[in-house]
């Protein structure tokens, strides 16, 4: 019993014949357009990830010009302040018109160490911060003393510029601040910080108003941890890229944070909230911190993508052209073979007459052609001498049949003539036997008349049937002589 599929396949041979070829022309491309696409892939994957690294470059160049802006202000300001050291009122209005003429600074302080004005003594700072449209002054920051604070601290044992980590409660107008802090030198001798507070939130919306695109974004983060860019201001808090982590606990999450918090760059793929994104991050270049780009693969594979979805389409039109081409084809040098078939159909329903035309190819199928061309002829000749040969038969036939008519005929007519013989010679026969029976009983009494008499009859019977039997005998003589003429 064949297979069920094999019932699927159409029973044309030009379709059948297209369909392999279809077949093997599908197979061939798919292998061949996968190899182009895997090695494809490979490039326009490495294409990308060097596009999210140049992203990143971008990113990093933005925040490090944010960053700088506030840098070249804060040293030229500084400058002012070290020049009125010895003027806190000088100091005062100094401080205020900083604010006043930079509004992106929620925050500006000169802390000194302790005793450092005679008229002073103990911890002192001169603080002041936005609210609003007003400018409150205050001599601590997050209700402690400034000495241990790190934007204080760092920046004096360092004796050198610093950028201080954000802090939980380090807070201006409830919005986390990091610090840029200068040393105030005296002479030779460090004597307190300069430093100005630049709000997390206004940070991350600038860097976020300059990405390169609407779905890329970013984050500068701190090596342990704390987000001080990021699109979400809710992670802009100590540990949020711990809590991130937790998020998507998969090992590869955590193995590229902490490469990052290593201070080490790279690029990986990773699964952000169903997006499929390439990650670049390296260290901020001139800071402490690290900066990392996620991109959507959409967004840098997008041509590959199209591009896929481009050479589908050619090769679906590819392959319909190759089909209808194929079957045209082929249903065109298969033409004689239908005629072929057709013919053998006539000849199997008795049809040998049909007109075949011979064809002029030279290739297997003008041969074929030819071949039943000439078995045809040879049939039909082959048949016309049967019926030649039928027709001597019939008529030879026909000549037996009226032959063996007259023969009948013949024997009809002998039997017929044997017949009225026969009945002519009863009675002579019969009346010999009578004379017979009486001459045998009454011979003793008969005279010499009667014996003569009955002589005489009985002689004359017999010539009779003589003669009927000399007749008898012609005839079967003729009748002889007529078979041996035949």
């Amino acid at each position: 019993m064949k297979p069920k599929v094999l019932h699927l396949l159409p029973s044309s041979l030009s379709a059948r014949l297209s369909l392999w070829v279809i077949l093997f022309v599908a197979i061939l491309f798919l292998a061949t357009f996968s190899l182009m696409f895997y090695y494809a892939r490979q490039a326009v994957r490495a294409e990308a990830e060097g596009k999210a690294e140049d992203l990143l470059q971008k990113m990093e160049i933005t925040v490090q010009n944010t960053i700088h802006e506030k840098e070249v202000v804060a040293r030229q300001t500084h400058w002012n302040v070290q020049q009125n050291l010895h003027n806190p009122a000088k100091l005062e209005e100094y401080l205020q018109e900083i604010l006043r003429n930079a509004p992106e600074i929620v925050g500006v302080a000169a802390a000194f160490e302790p005793d450092y004005y005679s008229g002073k003594p103990g911890e002192y700072m001169i603080y002041y911060y936005r609210k609003g449209a007003k400018l409150i002054r205050s001599e601590q920051f997050a209700n402690e003393s400034y000495m241990h604070q790190p934007w204080y601290e760092e920046t004096k044992n360092r004796n050198a510029e610093y950028w201080s980590d954000p802090v939980e409660n380090y807070k201006t107008n409830g919005e986390p601040i990091i610090s840029f802090g200068l040393p105030l030198n005296d002479g030779n001798k460090t004597v307190g910080v300069f430093a100005i507070d630049i709000s997390l939130y206004w940070l991350s919306n600038v860097i976020e108003g300059k990405r390169p695109s609407q779905n890329m974004y970013g984050g500068v983060a701190t090596r342990k941890g704390t987000f001080i860019v990021h699109p979400d201001t809710a992670m802009l808090k100590p540990g949020s890229m711990f809590k991130l982590m937790e998020q998507f606990p998969g090992d590869k999450y955590s193995f590229i944070a902490y490469k990052m918090l290593g201070g080490e760059t790279g690029s990986a793929s990773l699964d952000f909230y169903g997006t499929r994104s390439f990650i670049a991050y390296k260290p901020l270049e001139g800071t402490p911190w690290v900066i990392d780009l996620v991109c959507p693969e959409e967004e840098v594979m997008g041509p590959y993508n199209q591009l896929i979805s481009l050479m589908l389409l050619i090769v679906m039109l590819a392959i319909m052209a190759i089909s209808a081409f194929c079957y045209f084809f082929i249903h065109r040098e298969l033409r004689p073979l239908r005629s072929l078939e057709a013919s053998a159909k006539q000849m199997t329903q008795g049809n040998y007459f049909a007109p075949v035309t011979t064809s002029g190819r030279q290739d297997e199928v003008g041969s074929l052609t030819n071949s039943f061309v000439a078995m045809r002829r040879s049939i039909r000749k082959h048949i016309n001498e049967i019926d030649r040969t039928r027709e001597k038969l019939n008529e030879q036939n026909k000549a037996l049949n009226e032959a063996h008519e007259h023969v009948k005929e013949a024997e009809r007519v002998k039997t017929a003539f044997l017949q009225n013989m026969t009945d002519q010679m009863n009675e002579p026969v019969l009346e010999i036997s009578n004379v017979v029976n009486e001459v045998r009983e009454h011979l003793d009494d008969m005279d010499h008349d009667r014996i003569v008499t009955l002589a005489n009859k009985m002689d004359g019977y017999t010539q009779i049937i003589t003669q009927l039997l000399t007749r008898m005998l012609e005839v079967a003589t003729n009748q002889e002589k007529e078979e041996g003429s035949e």
